[in-house]
């Protein structure tokens, strides 16, 4: 059982994640919300804080399987760290005691995955290699 499901909060992670994932959704012209994830999760940071969560935003990166070539036509393919941004984008989401909860990681779905990507996304960094934090508490 996780913890997450038996905290006895004013409102669940998930039921948060949801009404900000659907709030953004409803704002944004993007069902993706690709690029978004660092205003999104500051966000989503802010609301779960409001609830009483320990919440923290995490910079890190997210290993997709093959990239998606549109998506990358900026990048120079001379830069020493091509290979580094195609493979494992900069990306951000939430965190809450060690536990990922992320509403922006749908903006990976064009690239070719192994796995189906949620529209929430809550778990540990076990369950989910995907994540691979560089800065936690980032502001």
């Amino acid at each position: 059982m996780n913890w997450y499901k038996t905290v006895k909060y004013e409102k669940k992670l998930e039921e948060i994640a949801s009404d900000i994932l659907k709030k953004n959704l409803e704002y944004y012209d993007d069902e993706n919300l690709r690029a978004l994830c660092l205003p999104i999760s500051r966000e989503l940071k802010q609301e779960l804080v409001k609830y009483g969560y320990n919440a923290i935003i995490v910079q890190g990166t997210f290993n997709i399987d093959e990239p998606n070539p549109e998506y990358y036509e900026d990048i120079d393919e001379e830069d020493d760290n091509y290979e580094q941004i195609l493979y494992n984008p900069l990306h951000y989401w939430v965190e809450v005691n060690g536990i990922i909860i992320d509403i922006t990681a749908k903006q990976f779905e064009d690239e070719v995955m192994s796995d189906d990507i949620q529209p929430i996304t809550i778990g540990t960094y076990d369950e989910l290699p995907r994540y691979n934090p560089i800065r936690r508490n980032w502001k």
